[in-house]
């Protein structure tokens, strides 16, 4: 296992190793940082990770040892440390550091960073936490004079906050009977129909485009969503079948959600 000390430098550290030194910033807990980065790779364009979906609980498995190790680098080099909390998952304050032999097992098993896919109250409640100088190397970047703006730092057109705002909603949705945008006019076809699409898309494309905000669409109630690339959005928001605005059914059609890429991921 390698345990070099990381580079002080944020914008030295792998997508893994800085999806973890944000979560320690926030303080939160260990589990989920699997799906976490591989949806950080997935929205920045690598060829390791599917283009259209998220990870698989055996995609996210596999991803236990490469989290491991880059914990260990992290804590050598200073940013973060692992802490068991004190009462629950959701406590304010730091707990004892989890130092020696017992990291390193702590570390290698894939219950400290699975999200459980059943209730599953013997885990050890643990979180990652930032050190000082952690925090101070964060910030340096995160704050730097030539960071990116994130979403809510734009200034924004009302219908481009109606789509932030949904993008920041879990029960937020585009189309179907709670969607923020209205549904396709019965009598539009061809091209008139694209170009009254188009129109209505022009506030959700600036944020795609700049990779802040990802389309999902939703096939049937609990099922997996699929991701739908901007090249892609005009065809399936003109098709009236994909977008449900006729059925009842809430969690059906087109919904977005942030993405943690670029500036969303710093901050």
């Amino acid at each position: 296992m390698d345990t070099t000390d990381t580079t002080e430098s944020w914008d030295g550290l792998s997508v893994t190793e800085q999806v973890l030194v944000r979560r320690a910033v926030d303080g939160t807990s260990p589990r989920g940082s699997a799906a976490h980065v591989g949806a950080v790779l997935r929205w920045a364009g690598s060829p390791e990770v599917p283009r259209r979906r998220n990870a698989s609980p055996a995609e996210e498995m596999a991803r236990v040892p490469e989290l491991a190790a880059a914990t260990h680098r992290l804590v050598a080099g200073g940013w973060l440390t692992l802490r068991r909390a004190l009462s629950t998952a959701f406590v304010q304050e730091d707990g004892p550091a989890v130092t020696g032999p017992e990291l390193a097992r702590l570390l290698a098993e894939p219950e400290t960073w699975l999200l459980p896919r059943r209730d599953r109250n013997d885990l050890p409640v643990l979180s990652l936490r930032a050190t000082g100088e952690g925090r101070r190397r964060w910030e340096a970047r995160a704050y730097a004079p030539d960071a990116a703006p994130t979403i809510h730092q734009l200034d924004l057109t009302p219908d481009e906050d109606r789509i932030r705002v949904c993008a920041l909603e879990a029960s937020g949705w585009l189309t179907g009977p709670f969607g923020v945008l209205a549904d396709l006019p019965a009598a539009l076809e061809g091209q008139e129909l694209r170009a009254y699409v188009a129109a209505d898309l022009a506030p959700l494309l600036r944020f795609v485009r700049e990779g802040m905000i990802e389309v999902l669409h939703v096939a049937e109630p609990d099922a997996e969503a699929t991701v739908v690339p901007l090249a892609d959005l005009l065809d399936a928001f003109a098709d009236r079948e994909l977008r449900c605005d006729d059925r009842d059914d809430w969690g059906i059609g087109f919904t977005c959600v942030l993405t943690q890429s670029s500036a969303n991921a710093l901050r």
